[in-house]
């Protein structure tokens, strides 16, 4: 009896027994795990999978692919491997990982998956993006013109940064690199500017640190902060930075702007390079893979800017590295400098003198230049560069007890008042009309005989003044140069600042 007998007569006993069976084959991908450690699983019987695709193991845990070999297949977990080992099946979803996006995660704290981490219930977001996706091409892209505002002087005046932009934040270790992000997010809360925080590798207290910073200063209803901290697998650690930039393109392709801060790429690389020593994957130079660089610029290549005709929607993107002892020509560190527009650069020797924050202009560069900054900021600024460079240098021969003449001490005593204009408390982040003030005093030398212990006052009263200068704000924010009229106000402001600083400041 051949099977088509077997089948035809299993069927008839079916319909006897009055049951009815649909026969429908289908064939499916079955695979097995055979060895699990370390957050990997390695796993065979699945000849069709694709790289980068979903799995799902016998006990729900979840896994994504990352590499496929001739006899098996190596898988990232997304959750403990508790339940996973040898033998345990393994079925394939023909998806991509994604994560919840939109609105409803705004304020929220989540990990790199999406599961919530700040104890307010599930995540309402029926929104999915998936965590890897290509970026615009060239076409579809519009050069970096309109400015973002990070609230620090010296960065808006000197490194400017733009919508759509990338911009490195490097230096030492405890130098201010996470302080700089983080002020630059609280400037965000009136401007529109979504902004996505991701903490990589960080202590938990630490990231409990900046939710109260972001919560006390009201940034936090427009942020959403993806965590995967230190005790976190290294899974979760590389997956973080996909994250965060899938939500914000959830954003951008709404034609919304939105910010993303990868705090920071060190761990993000060492989490890299931990799960491919884990999949035997051949090193490189310092032990990573020889696919470091394309990862993570594949991950810079994400922001963008979008041509008005698809929304005009951006993603800034301030990723953050750690030098060692100020090198910032390393393996790692040049290489992201090539991926970014710019770098913004803090010194370890200025953060020990107090001069914060610690950003040496020197070595810090935006490669989009004065394209991404108001045209008042940049009229007032345009001389900063040049006097600060000066100021180093004439301040250079005093060490050495060199006979100064009268010019070359107006020029100590003036590069001693711009110190002092760009000093910064941390989470003050300070308005244009008040930056575009403070500049062309200097410029215009409308405080040259203010003593530099009056600075701090200078700027108070400035502050303080504003309000009797109603259109001055909207006036300076203008594409265009500055009127006849604005100047004039702008300086009646400096003038009655400095009187004031004068007259309230203690003998």
């Amino acid at each position: 009896m051949t099977w088509e007998e077997d089948l035809e007569g299993a069927l008839t006993r079916f319909r006897d027994l009055g049951r009815e069976f649909h026969f429908a084959p289908k064939a499916d991908d079955i695979g097995h795990v055979l060895r699990v450690g370390d957050g990997v699983a390695f796993v065979d019987g699945l000849a069709g999978v694709e790289l980068d695709e979903l799995l799902i193991f016998g006990n729900g845990i979840e896994g994504q692919v990352l590499d496929v070999g001739r006899t098996e297949i190596g898988c990232i977990l997304f959750g403990p491997e508790e339940g996973v080992m040898a033998g345990s099946t393994v079925f394939r979803t023909r998806t991509t990982p994604s994560i919840p996006a939109g609105d409803r995660v705004l304020g929220r704290v989540i990990d790199a998956v999406g599961n919530p981490r700040d104890g307010l219930g599930p995540l309402e977001s029926s929104r999915l993006r998936p965590l890897d996706s290509s970026s615009p091409g060239p076409l579809d892209r519009e050069p970096v013109r309109e400015p973002l505002l990070t609230g620090i002087k010296v960065i808006d005046a000197a490194v400017p940064v733009g919508l759509g932009q990338r911009e490195l934040i490097l230096g030492d270790r405890g130098t201010g690199k996470s302080s700089i992000a983080i002020d630059t997010i609280i400037n965000q809360r009136d401007s529109g500017v979504v902004c996505i925080y991701v903490s990589i590798g960080s202590r938990r207290a630490a990231v409990k640190e900046v939710v109260d910073e972001l919560t006390t200063s009201g940034a936090l209803a427009n942020t959403v902060v993806v965590v995967a901290d230190a005790a976190e697998p290294a899974p979760l650690r590389y997956l973080a930075a996909y994250a965060g930039c899938a939500i914000a393109e959830s954003f951008a392709y709404e034609g919304r702007h939105a910010l993303v801060v990868y705090d920071d790429l060190t761990r993000h690389a060492e989490a890299y390079r931990d799960l491919s020593l884990l999949l035997r994957r051949p090193p490189s130079r310092e032990a990573y893979p020889r696919d470091i660089f394309y990862v993570q610029a594949r991950l810079m290549e994400r922001a963008f800017k979008l041509r008005r005709e698809l929304g005009g929607g951006s993603i800034t993107a301030l990723p953050i590295r750690e030098t060692q002892q100020g090198n910032i020509s390393g393996f790692i560190p040049t290489n992201v400098i090539s991926m970014t527009d710019g770098q913004i650069y803090l010194d370890a020797t200025l953060f020990a003198e107090g001069q914060l924050p610690a950003i040496d202009i020197g070595r810090s560069v935006s490669r989009v230049g004065g394209g991404a900054q108001y045209h008042s900021l940049r009229e007032a600024a345009s001389n900063l560069r040049i006097e600060l460079s000066q100021y180093a240098e004439v301040r250079g021969f005093t060490r050495f007890g060199a006979i100064l003449d009268e010019s070359t001490k107006q020029q100590l005593r003036r590069g001693d008042v711009l110190t002092q204009l760009l000093l910064q408390p941390e989470r003050q982040p300070v308005p244009l009309a008040l930056q575009v003030a403070i500049f062309w005093a200097l410029k215009r030398d409308l405080i040259a005989d203010l003593p530099p212990e009056l600075v701090g006052a200078f700027e108070s009263q400035l502050l303080a003044l504003q309000g009797k200068f109603p259109g001055l704000d909207a006036a300076l924010e203008t594409a265009d140069a500055m009127a006849d009229s604005t100047r004039a106000d702008l300086e009646s402001w400096i003038a009655a600042a400095t009187q004031q600083a004068r007259t309230v400041a203690p003998p």
